[in-house]
């Protein structure tokens, strides 16, 4: 209204015989929506309260969509043909697949998700992370931190949590489930990845791919750092042929722009929204400022990037095939 008032639009409210350009409209409207916040919040409290009493009781609150189950009115039940699936996945995962491997067997499958959309990793990871699949519940995993904006926020001991036990027919066993589980908590733990949090790194979702419009993850594998698009990295060159970018080089050219003798994280945010990563080795850079600039980065060669142990090697592997006849 105040808005509108700006501009010299006057509003009528015909009920309350309100106008918005008299002289007391202003209060009138203040008094009411003060009441009407006061009754929305007492609202959202008792609903609240109505939930975590059957949280507390162990009931199944709001589970409207799942993959592996039909739901409706309340009633959880078994869709065989997705519940097969979700037991592949699993399966798969405790295998050695990857979540990204498994989101492109699904997709040459053409199996269809819950509500449309894609396979991805992440899809793939939030079914091996769903514990609902051994047919028990973790209650109140988030809560709503605002009862105007309706935010919710994951449940990091803020409040109480409830595990319900048999609230719906589980399609795997505990055990899959704790497998999978450790199975996930390894390869976490391997990789050096950190809990997943808005920009975990310095350059977390700074990377933006010019071709498929993804932002760029960061991969890491005998202790160096590489910036991939994930597209190009679960499906291909075939899907994006967006090149991984070494970590150090990144920063080396971040540096180079801003005139530092090494890599400011508190200045390069200051500073720079984002990055494209572009065709050739070219990358653009936007300030905050609003102008962009970009600069080109040198791929690091094979020969280079080649360590002691990893030339040993190629040697030996020489000399047998050489020993063995094979003079190719």
């Amino acid at each position: 209204m105040r808005e509108l008032k700006d501009i010299g639009v006057d509003v009528y409210f015909e009920e309350q015989n309100i106008r918005t350009m008299s002289g007391d409209g202003e209060l009138i409207l203040t008094i009411l929506a003060s009441f009407a916040q006061e009754e929305s919040l007492s609202a959202s409290e008792n609903c609240k309260w109505r939930i975590r009493k059957r949280f507390e009781n162990g009931e199944l609150v709001s589970l409207r969509f799942m993959f592996g189950y039909r739901i409706s009115k309340g009633k959880v039940e078994v869709d065989s043909e997705q519940a097969e699936i979700v037991r592949m996945i699993f399966r798969d995962y405790i295998g050695g697949m990857g979540g990204d491997r498994i989101a492109v067997k699904l997709r040459a499958m053409k199996v269809p998700t819950q509500l449309g959309g894609r396979w991805d990793g992440e899809r793939v990871l939030k079914i091996i992370r769903n514990e609902k699949y051994t047919g028990n519940a973790l209650l109140q995993k988030k809560y709503v931190t605002d009862h105007l904006t309706k935010k919710q926020a994951v449940n990091k001991g803020q409040l109480p949590k409830y595990e319900a036990l048999g609230t719906h027919p589980a399609i795997v066993s505990q055990e899959t489930f704790d497998e999978a589980q450790a199975v996930l908590n390894e390869r976490l733990r391997s990789c050096g990845t950190r809990s997943k949090g808005v920009n975990t790194y310095p350059l977390s979702g700074m990377i933006r791919c010019g071709q498929c419009g993804k932002n760029f993850k960061r991969t890491a594998a005998k202790g160096k750092a590489v910036w991939n698009c994930p597209t190009y990295y679960s499906e291909g060159k075939a899907a994006c042929s967006a090149r991984g970018i070494p970590e150090e080089t990144l920063k080396a050219v971040i540096s180079g722009l801003l005139g530092t003798p090494e890599f400011d994280e508190s200045l390069f945010r200051r500073r720079i929204s984002g990055i494209t990563a572009k065709e050739a080795y070219r990358l653009a850079f936007s300030f905050r400022d609003g102008h962009i600039e970009e600069r080109e980065w040198e791929p690091v060669s094979r020969r280079e990037s080649w360590t002691d142990e990893m030339r040993q090697a190629a040697r030996e592997y020489a000399n047998r095939r050489w020993n063995n006849g094979d003079k190719r």
